[in-house]
């Protein structure tokens, strides 16, 4: 069950459908600020966004082989949006998730 809230690796649907709630969601927050508490409106609003970044974005971008860095391009308007759609499209890397998963899967086959 934990696996499926907080994963290690998300596949291009998982993150599409994750990123779909998870805007969903930020409409209601943004639709209902007028009427809720100030402090519950910015503590979900804060929680939504470390979830969004951490379990949405972070195992997305391991899936793809990039490094974590990248994910300080969510931060930048505009480039976050192409960020985010060069991850939904991007595909998989498809070695293993070892300390060298990135090095694996960008490294030339061996001859012969």
């Amino acid at each position: 069950m934990i696996e499926v809230l907080f994963p290690r690796r998300l596949h291009r649907l998982g993150y599409l459908l994750r990123g779909l709630v998870a805007d969903a969601l930020i409409y209601f927050l943004y639709s209902s600020s007028a009427t809720m508490n100030p402090e519950v409106w910015w503590a979900s609003v804060i929680a939504l966004s470390v979830y969004g970044v951490f379990f949405i974005a972070l195992p997305r971008t391991r899936d793809t082989g990039l490094s974590a860095w990248w994910l300080l391009a969510l931060f930048v308007p505009i480039v976050n949006i192409l960020f985010g759609i060069i991850l939904l499209f991007r595909a998989p890397a498809r070695l293993s998730d070892g300390p060298n998963a990135t090095l694996q899967a960008t490294a030339a086959p061996p001859c012969c």
